[in-house]
């Protein structure tokens, strides 16, 4: 299926979503912070077994 060519289809197509009961415009998700955190925790702890490893290797 092809998206609508003109905006005038594209209104229709968002009158009928609407006339069914469908949001066509979700409200935006809020940003969780525990994602950062944890990727940030893990490359904190990927960057120290590297060094560790290089440091074990050069002693």
């Amino acid at each position: 299926m092809s998206g609508p060519e003109t905006i005038e289809e594209e209104l229709a197509i968002i009158a009928e979503a609407l006339e069914a009961g469908i949001d066509p415009f979700l409200p935006k998700k809020e940003p969780n912070p525990w994602v950062k955190y944890a990727i940030g925790w893990f490359i904190v702890i990927m960057v120290v077994s590297w060094v560790s490893k290089a440091l074990m290797r050069t002693l």
